[in-house]
């Protein structure tokens, strides 16, 4: 993908809104509006779509094609600006998504993972979720489009901000804003801490001994020394530390977001859970061990870091 100028990426963006205007508009002028609201979860999600004539779909495709284009030409650029971060990434994947919707004439709707607790007591987790099986109208459907148009602007602002904090012909590497920053030997551990599982303190130094022999240096987030907040401390660990690990058992919604955060920074998670924990489904497709004990963990986590330095473990347990 050709690299556009910010400037020019911006008005591609604003076309693209105007153009969607008179998109709504042209459809409004035929497309059969219900009243009210209390009827819309009776009808199908294509109940206006299917209303859209020829002509019109042919409009339409071509504004979704570009809006994904254009999301992405924005995401590439914020791969090197130091303003933005992995929330804003997923700020701009869930406007492209209502922006697609709405031209659809549906409405997008995500929810984040949602822990269910009674006072101290953890009830569950409910996954995160995301849906666009309500029709919209296209007078609301041209107000979601408008919003999140301007949601991806905003992102844009802070994108062309970012280049000013550079002195002239200081960057990136364009694949990667992070390699140049990786700090070798180094590895951050994200698992479940709780004082009242003295186990998991085991399953820590476990970890931490397995990088040890491959002379990897693992902490875990209360081994960091910080004056400022943990969790600017622990995103920082997350951008620059050589390996990343976590520990999915217990299914923590702090542990999901850091992985979560590593993931839209591109980085690639060494991913394990203890026997019989289950998946949520953010984090299905990708390759997650169980280990049945302390040496089984010792074993497959080696194995794996000999594969990726090519190099062997010193002593100890996991020597394949």
């Amino acid at each position: 993908m050709s690299e556009v100028p910010k400037s020019d990426l911006r008005l591609l963006i604003e076309t693209l809104r105007n153009d969607a205007g008179d998109y709504f508009r042209e459809i409004a002028r035929y497309v059969k509006e219900e009243p009210g609201e209390s009827w819309r979860p009776r009808l199908s999600p294509d109940h206006y779509w299917q209303q859209v004539s020829d002509d019109s779909l042919q409009t339409a495709r071509s504004i979704v094609q570009r809006a994904v284009r254009y999301s992405a030409q924005v995401a590439e650029a914020m791969r090197a600006a130091p303003l933005v971060g992995g929330e804003d990434l997923a700020d701009l994947r869930h406007a492209t998504k209502a922006m697609r919707a709405s031209i659809q004439l549906r409405r997008y709707r995500f929810e984040e993972i949602e822990v269910l607790n009674d006072e101290d007591r953890i009830l569950g987790v409910r996954p995160a979720m995301q849906s666009d099986d309500e029709p919209l109208p296209p007078l609301e459907a041209q107000v979601v489009f408008h919003d999140n148009t301007s949601t991806i602007l905003r992102i844009l602002a802070f994108v062309e901000a970012s280049e000013d904090l550079s002195p002239p012909g200081a960057g990136a590497p364009a694949n990667s804003i992070d390699a140049p920053r990786y700090r070798p030997g180094t590895a951050f551990v994200m698992m479940w801490m709780d004082p009242a599982h003295p186990e998991l303190t085991d399953i820590c130094d476990a970890v931490k001994e397995t990088f040890q022999r491959f002379g990897v240096n693992a902490v875990r987030a209360d081994d960091i020394e910080h004056d400022g907040q943990i969790t600017q401390r622990v995103l920082n660990e997350l951008r620059t530390s050589e390996f990343l690990f976590a520990d999915l058992t217990g299914a923590r919604p702090n542990v999901y977001y850091e992985v979560g955060f590593a993931h839209a920074l591109g980085r690639r998670v060494l991913l394990y859970r203890k026997a019989g924990t289950g998946l949520h489904f953010d984090l299905a497709g990708y390759n997650c061990p169980e280990y049945a004990n302390l040496r089984d963990l010792k074993e497959k986590l080696a194995r794996r870091l000999e594969s990726m330095t090519n190099r062997k473990a010193e002593g100890g347990e996991g020597d394949a």
